[in-house]
């Protein structure tokens, strides 16, 4: 299988504070990997150095090598634009623009030169079609996105995501501040996309992490413990900090 993410010797500092420690993990194309572990495991520092979001925070220093289709997005003539293109981050809290919902989700196209209405519309309409969202909003674009519900502003994001045309999805804690029926179809919908895209998602849920994921990487205080198919690790893990973990024995 074709290796999407290819991600060598990542290490990830905030100043003196090690979040990485030589990670090595290769994802492959066109599935879902779960990242799991505890809080402050590394877990969203790791999302965020796959498409060079961690730049973005002062005093932060990366090193090793992120390879993207063989090339390295941390490279000297990469274009970071193109990256985060290409590698879509969809935060833990949802955060539309307080735009409409037609120009949240056309913002990205129209930053990358599409300026004809009627291709915007369609690449809205086709983005809020994949997201599971346009029954819903179809008659009710030009309404704030800020006044949807939850899972609705969920679901704009990664339609926002989709309208650029992503190659990889990165998503952290897919059920943060969702109830349990809007949890429900963001799962549905992430395997609705997965094939089509490239998905990592941060979670705390075993359970969402066993229905949603092909793989599963385990890291515990900024280091990769365990990776491997998500049954491996559900029922036989290679290391015992991983049983630990999975099976609420953790300390």
């Amino acid at each position: 299988m074709a290796i999407k993410l290819d991600i060598k010797e990542l290490s990830v500092h905030y100043g003196d504070f090690a979040a990485l420690t030589r990670i090595d993990l290769a994802i492959p194309s066109g599935t879902a990997t779960a990242l799991i572990g505890p809080t402050g495991s590394g877990k969203s520092s790791l999302l965020r150095s796959l498409c060079r979001m961690n730049e973005l925070w002062k005093g932060v220093t990366t090193q090793g090598q992120v390879l993207l289709d063989g090339e390295d997005i941390y490279g000297p003539h990469v274009d970071v634009t193109e990256v985060r293109r290409r590698v879509g981050l969809i935060a833990r809290r949802p955060s539309p623009f307080p735009y409409s919902v037609f120009d949240n989700v056309a913002y990205g196209p129209r930053i990358h030169g599409v300026k004809e209405m009627a291709e915007l519309a369609e690449i809205v309409k086709k983005s809020l079609k994949r997201a599971d969202l346009w029954t819903e909003l179809k008659g009710r674009l030009e309404r704030s996105a800020v006044e949807l519900s939850p899972g609705q502003k969920q679901r704009l994001c990664i339609a926002r995501a989709l309208a650029v045309e992503p190659e990889v999805l990165l998503i952290d804690d897919l059920a943060s501040g969702l109830d349990s029926a809007s949890t429900a179809r963001m799962e549905d919908l992430l395997l609705d996309l997965k094939g089509d895209y490239t998905i990592v998602l941060a979670t705390h849920a075993m359970q969402q992490a066993g229905r949603v994921s092909d793989y599963i990487a385990y890291l515990s205080e900024g280091v990769l413990i365990e990776f491997g198919s998500t049954p491996d690790i559900f029922s036989r893990p290679k290391d015992q900090r991983t049983e630990d973990y999975i099976t609420g024995r953790f300390n």
